[in-house]
């Protein structure tokens, strides 16, 4: 997730329909940049190399949300469209293994590790992904990326994943499909608790 305010003026964010490196590309109404959702910046147009602020958020279930944040509102399913918002468009391509568009892009099934949440991190020009699956088992894990001495750390009761140096600072995070982050960063490593 991603604060809105760019370079002090608040953008509004569509869906572009395109692909770069295996992952959607977003567009700002405003100048029409492309935005990298795993780069956090944008790759085309007039916002150029602009960074996007990481905003802390969660991948969790709607139980643990709402135990959290009981008065929380959900918008109506009546939208006035024939969409079925009950079903899951990706399961069967999480499932699988095999998506609509990666057939063309990668020209290739991707294995079940490929197509597995990981925690990807990167710091100082190294890129490494940290299963999402073995990190909600252990809730801990101890690295070094970059030259400085990181924490990933996993919540069970919020499903929060927070990254840390040894000095404490935040680091910025992503969980996304390991595949998606192996195509944006081609050295990055897996990492093996």
């Amino acid at each position: 997730m991603y604060a809105r305010t760019v370079k002090g003026e608040e953008l509004t964010f569509g869906v572009s329909g395109l692909l770069y490196k295996a992952n959607v590309l977003m567009y700002d109404h405003q100048t029409e940049s492309l935005w990298s959702q795993v780069k956090r910046a944008a790759v085309t147009g007039p916002m150029t190399r602009t960074k996007l602020k990481v905003l802390p958020s969660s991948l969790t279930t709607w139980d643990k949300w709402l135990k959290r944040h009981p008065d929380t509102q959900v918008l109506s399913f009546k939208t006035g469209y024939t969409r079925d918002y009950t079903r899951d468009p990706y399961a069967s391509y999480r499932g699988s293994g095999w998506g609509s568009f990666l057939s063309n892009f990668i020209g290739r099934r991707l294995g079940r590790e490929e197509m597995k949440f990981i925690v990807g991190v990167q710091l100082d020009g190294s890129s490494r992904g940290y299963p999402l699956d073995k990190l909600r088992e252990t809730g801990r894990f101890a690295d070094r990326l970059g030259g400085k001495n990181i924490q990933v750390d996993y919540d069970k009761e919020t499903d929060r994943v927070i990254v840390t140096s040894s000095e404490g600072e935040q680091i910025e995070h992503l969980v996304v499909y390991w595949f998606v982050w192996k195509e944006m960063y081609p050295d990055a490593e897996l990492f093996e608790p």
